[in-house]
């Protein structure tokens, strides 16, 4: 830090404060951590070293830079980034489309799959942690941050509290034991967010939850008239239903849900000969330079909750509120 100045401070919370810096000499921007206490930061830092095994951006993982004290604070440098999904969301005034929401999808899962081939639990994601890298050169390309309470999958033990309420898988809850299908848990929540533009849970129990995504699975679809976002929304909604699987052990992993046909697009085959298609299967598996042309949609609400037994996502497309942390 001795050649950087601060430009900016951009994040506060419990855990210090994020300050956004120059480098003098090379120009480059940084975003770095100052932490209040000593202890969370060797842990983070030592969790960091281990993420060092992973490459970055093929993993969209945010780069760790440096770690070093000044004047007795602690401090971690990192690349500078773009905003997170929650900045995002409570900017926008329309839902995202799933052609944006299937992305973050796939990015996320291959930054969960890189963690648990690592033995790593990131627990601790929400739409605070993802953020966007460079939201107007790469339309939705993000990487995953913050591993301040990350722990080893080997030291985890029974009865340990993790994850925001809002994201907290029902294991955690209940002090079974935990694994890294927590993470997973907490990406149906994300996901979910994102596409009703509320939290699902709102206080409610996941019994609840789940009667809402089931009700959503069997719905007829008969006013939206378009096949494609018919099955579209069909396969999001099943990918979720197995996000969401109360049972840690049958929950779908990271290596799966990159095999489901929402991320694959399988289920849109056949129409394939469709531009719009070949565009949002760009827009899946690259980083593009600009926004792809959208599989059709509709400015009306996909679906109306109103029928369903739950009341957890009846807000859809209300202005967005910001889950509980």
């Amino acid at each position: 830090m001795d050649n950087s100045s601060i430009l900016e401070f951009i994040g506060e919370g419990g855990f210090g404060k994020v300050a956004k810096c120059v480098n003098m000499n090379t120009n480059e921007n940084t975003a770095i951590k100052i932490l209040k206490d000593v202890n969370d930061y060797a842990k983070e830092v030592k969790m960091l070293q281990k993420l060092r095994t992973l490459d970055p951006e093929r993993n969209n993982l945010v780069r760790f830079m440096d770690s070093f004290m000044v004047d007795d604070k602690s401090c971690i440098a990192f690349e500078c980034l773009d905003r997170c999904l929650l900045d995002l969301m409570v900017q926008r005034e329309e839902q995202l489309t799933l052609n944006k929401i299937r992305p973050i999808t796939r990015q996320l899962l291959v930054a969960l799959n890189a963690l648990k081939g690592i033995g790593l639990l990131h627990a601790d994601l929400k739409l605070d942690n993802v953020m966007l890298v460079n939201h107007q050169d790469q339309p939705f390309r993000v990487k995953l941050i913050d591993f301040g309470v990350a722990l080893p999958a080997s030291r985890v033990q029974e009865g340990m509290i993790v994850q925001p309420y809002a994201y907290r898988a029902p294991e955690v809850s209940l002090g079974l034991p935990i694994s890294e299908a927590i993470d997973m848990w907490s990406l149906g929540c994300l996901l979910a967010c994102l596409f009703f533009r509320q939290n699902i849970f709102n206080g409610e129990s996941s019994y609840d939850v789940m009667k809402t995504i089931c009700c959503l699975l069997e719905w007829e679809f008969d006013h939206i008239g378009n096949l494609v976002e018919v099955e579209d929304t069909r396969a999001f909604l099943n990918l979720l239903q197995m996000l969401l699987n109360p049972d840690a052990e049958m929950r779908i992993t990271p290596e799966e849900a990159l095999e489901h046909s929402f991320v694959t697009m399988s289920h849109l085959a056949d129409y394939a000969h469709r531009s719009s298609y070949t565009q949002a299967l760009k827009m899946t598996y690259h980083s593009p330079q600009r926004l792809p042309p959208q599989l059709p949609s509709h400015t009306q609400p996909p679906f109306s909750l109103s029928s369903c037994p739950a009341t957890t996502a009846s807000a859809i497309l209300r202005p967005f509120k910001p889950p509980f942390f």
